[in-house]
């Protein structure tokens, strides 16, 4: 199926899992091929696609998108600045080692996690699921995630120690991932998607 600027925009507004499908399929390749050609992993490339995809829905939902027939142009600029800004992070990061038990790594289930984004129920899950958080996760995430504010300013506005809000930030996002998965597996669905 074929669709033009309009449709994808309209489809977008709508939560339309046929356009985020065609999203996933028509930039996934290009999202993925840039993080393999700058230092990072199929996990990153897949995380970075969902990451990418949901910008742009935010984006278009918050009237910040404008079509101008370069769709192409502003995905590829999506990922290029997510995917900059998470190597410039990875830099700052302490280089210390970190025992085993500290870091709970993805269950299996979160491989398919990328392609669950194409699900109209998916992102109204992660919508509830930010709203069900409480505080201080949901100004956390909201902060950093949606609006995009550094991790630095998030922990100066909140008034937290900058370490302790990056374990905050990773507990938090934990936290909204249970939310999530226990309301799609009360609707019937789940995280992985054939």
């Amino acid at each position: 199926m074929s669709f033009t600027a309009d449709d994808i925009i309209k489809g977008l507004h709508s939560k339309d899992p046929l356009v985020f499908q065609h999203l996933y399929r028509t930039y996934g390749g290009m999202v993925s091929g840039h993080v393999l050609k700058n230092s990072g992993s199929e996990e990153d490339a897949k995380e970075l696609i969902q990451v990418v995809i949901l910008d742009l829905w935010i984006a278009v939902k918050e009237g910040r998108y404008q079509e101008q027939g370069k769709l192409g142009h502003y995905v590829y600029q999506l990922a290029a600045n997510s995917w900059r800004e998470e190597l410039r992070r990875r830099r700052n990061r302490p280089q210390t080692s970190i025992d085993d038990s500290t870091i709970q790594f993805v269950d299996e289930g979160e491989e398919d996690l990328a392609r669950a984004v194409v699900k109209d129920q998916y992102l109204d899950a992660i919508h509830q699921g930010i709203n069900n958080l409480g505080e201080p996760c949901k100004e956390i995430i909201q902060l950093y995630h949606l609006q995009k504010v550094s991790l630095q300013d998030v922990a100066q506005k909140l008034q937290y120690d900058y370490d302790n809000l990056r374990k905050r930030i990773f507990d938090c996002r934990k936290k909204l991932k249970k939310i999530v998965e226990k309301q799609l597996e009360e609707s019937g669905l789940s995280l992985e998607i054939n």
